[in-house]
């Protein structure tokens, strides 16, 4: 009698296929890690497109053009539309391109707005009854090594005679400017409101001021009142020819540029 195989012991075609199901799980999680990949390689290209985040510098640039050119505003570097589409050598060797004007070089004496970059690509428009020159600027940090740039909105109105001043909300960042001023003998005039007439502003605002007379008599309290209801988050400042307005964040989409603007039509209507 020919001995059978051993008790609870299956034939071999019975027995389980553990390793092989274990790879055939390996291998559909594989391939769902691979089909999560390809459809993400095509989504999030056209989500950044949509976003405005994968934009080239020429894209860019034609985006701000077109934007001005739809809105019947004049770029302060007109010769910037007619070489969006040339090379970076025509560019180069284009001389209306190599006297450009910059925004900003009329107002880098107020603070904040020095040594700044980007504001080439600049264009003016009407508002109320001024001019306004509209555009983005970055500025690298006074005293930071290595520090990444700071981008601001910023909106220049022809107003020449003005006292000069800088007006905006408290920051921690503002209080340790003031300490630092204090401590190298270089302390900032600070103008006071009173406060017995406008306590919200008295508390959430700094104004400074090398003649504080002169910013009072010009800060009426239909003015200051304007500044406290308004929202608008940004520093107010003037030179001798400009009052400025500038934020933080960057002008890109059209809807950027109409809120952004009709900010400073309200600023121009209330404050000149």
């Amino acid at each position: 009698m020919k001995p059978g195989p051993p008790k609870n012991v299956r034939p071999i075609s019975q027995q389980d296929n553990g390793p092989r199901h274990g790879t055939d799980i390996f291998m559909s999680h594989f391939v769902q890690i691979g089909l999560l990949f390809f459809v993400l390689s095509i989504i999030l290209p056209f989500l950044f497109r949509l976003l405005g985040f994968s934009k080239s510098p020429r894209d860019k640039v034609r985006g701000i053009v077109e934007y001005a050119r739809k809105r019947g505003y004049t770029l302060v570097n007109p010769a910037i539309e007619g070489a969006m589409n040339s090379s970076l050598l025509e560019m180069a060797k284009n001389p209306a391109l190599r006297n450009t004007v910059h925004a900003s070089s009329d107002i880098s004496d107020i603070e904040d707005l020095s040594n700044g970059t980007g504001d080439w690509l600049a264009f003016t428009c009407r508002v109320g009854s001024k001019e306004a020159t509209i555009f983005n600027l970055s500025v690298t940090p006074r005293n930071v090594h290595g520090g990444q740039d700071i981008r601001y909105k910023v909106a220049k109105i022809k107003a020449p005679g003005l006292p000069q001043f800088s007006l905006g909300k408290n920051s921690i960042l503002r209080k340790v400017e003031d300490v630092v001023g204090k401590l190298t003998g270089t302390p900032a005039i600070a103008v006071n409101v009173d406060a017995r007439q406008h306590p919200e502003f008295a508390a959430h605002y700094w104004i400074r001021g090398a003649d504080p007379a002169a910013v009072l008599n010009f800060l009426t309290s239909q003015k200051i009142r304007f500044i406290e209801t308004a929202g608008c988050n940004g520093i107010l400042a003037t030179n001798r020819n400009y009052l400025v307005y500038h934020e933080d964040g960057v002008l890109q989409a059209e809807a950027d540029f109409d809120s952004f603007i009709a900010r400073v039509e309200k600023i121009e209507a209330n404050i000149l």
